[in-house]
């Protein structure tokens, strides 16, 4: 009897462990999905290189994936007003995410913050990466929201249109995060980017006290504040920092965030720069120079990204393939026989006159000179 006790508890247990409620199923390793890649609309695609590179859970798997080989165009079109260079090597893909909705969402679902402005492409490949570090490609326009992140390639030119009529334009190769942005009364409006790098130019509309509302760009050395005015910022960082800011209108503060009381005031038509040996590191304001007529000129024009024009292709200038004589492609010779009568021939893409046709005094008159050959747009 103890016997068949112990049968029945052993047979208990298998059933127990093999019941699909205790039976732990394996987790799907994550980061083994491959990233949706696409070429961005000023490339196309030509051609799939494929890679694999281990996955999971302490890369124990091996995922195969596909990356397309992006060819920039060298023609403006509709999406891409102002193709790259000719020559320019090829871009690299981007991820394709979904797009952001800034509309409230029905059913339950906690709605979707706000647009605090718009990205107006103005060429090239321009991005958002948002708050969850997902990056979406913009096409020609897209809402932007608090705590993004506008990248721009080294192609890549945009608008950012602020609610309340602030606007900033980022020049190729530039990241810019938008670390606050609230546009309410004039006491509490506050707007605060973070230049990771690149150029900006920031057109500053709206009005500001200073106190407790702002309007400031930050680096990582250095804060730039200001109430209304038109101001360029660029910030490099290549081992060493180097910061530039020149002002077309109204007065930049530029302080050193290691020690704010080290600041230069500049004004219209006036720069400043701050150099660091190092991110992080105590670094040095440059006296404030000034920027001669000449200069504060072009640094109106150059700065502004909308004055970006679509290029025009450039017509291929037109070369005779036909010889003796000389003739365009689909062309017509028309030259007298021995006879007086009217023979036609035609240039074609081989370069050689072909299509001879002897045509009838009746339909020929006028088109045969009186000697020699005449070379003339078809008359069919």
């Amino acid at each position: 009897m103890m016997y068949v006790s112990s049968v029945l508890t052993v047979l208990f247990w298998a059933v127990i462990s093999l019941s699909p409620v205790h039976a732990a199923e394996p987790a799907a390793a994550p980061g083994c999905e491959c990233p949706k890649l696409a070429c961005d609309v000023c490339s196309v695609e030509r051609g799939v290189t494929f890679y694999s590179e281990k996955c999971g859970g302490q890369k124990a798997k091996v995922k195969s994936c596909s990356r397309p080989t992006c060819v920039p165009i060298d023609q403006a079109t509709a999406a891409c007003p102002v193709p790259p260079k000719a020559g320019s090597p090829p871009s690299e893909p981007v991820v394709v995410t979904p797009a952001v909705k800034t509309s409230t969402v029905s059913g339950g679902d906690l709605p979707q913050s706000p647009a605090i402005g718009h990205v107006r492409v103005i060429q090239g490949s321009v991005s958002i990466v948002h708050s969850d570090g997902q990056k979406t490609l913009v096409n020609q326009n897209a809402a932007l929201l608090e705590k993004e992140t506008v990248e721009s390639a080294k192609d890549g030119k945009a608008v950012i249109e602020f609610e309340g009529g602030n606007k900033l334009h980022v020049h190729p190769d530039t990241a810019v995060e938008v670390g606050e942005f609230t546009n309410q009364a004039l006491e509490s409006r506050k707007a605060l980017l973070n230049l990771i790098k690149g150029k900006i130019r920031n057109q500053v509309n709206q009005k500001y006290t200073g106190k407790s509302s702002y309007y400031r760009v930050k680096t990582k050395a250095v804060v730039a504040g200001v109430r209304g005015t038109d101001f360029i910022i660029e910030n490099h960082e290549d081992g060493s920092v180097e910061t530039k800011i020149e002002t077309l209108e109204g007065k930049v503060v530029l302080a050193d965030l290691l020690d704010e009381s080290k600041s230069r005031e500049i004004s219209r038509g006036e720069g400043a720069r701050f150099l660091s040996d190092a991110p992080g590191q105590p670094g040095t304001l440059s006296q404030v120079y000034q920027l001669s007529p000449e200069a504060l000129l072009k640094l109106d024009v150059d700065s502004s990204v909308e004055l970006a024009k679509a290029a025009k292709p450039k017509p291929k200038p037109e070369v005779p393939i036909c010889s003796k004589p000389r003739g365009m492609f689909n062309q017509c010779a028309w030259s007298l026989g021995a006879a007086g009568e009217c023979i036609r021939s035609r240039c074609n893409a081989n370069g050689a006159w072909a299509d001879t046709t002897t045509l009838p005094a009746a339909t020929s008159q006028g088109l045969c000179p009186p000697s020699g050959y005449t070379v003339k747009d078809c008359d069919y």
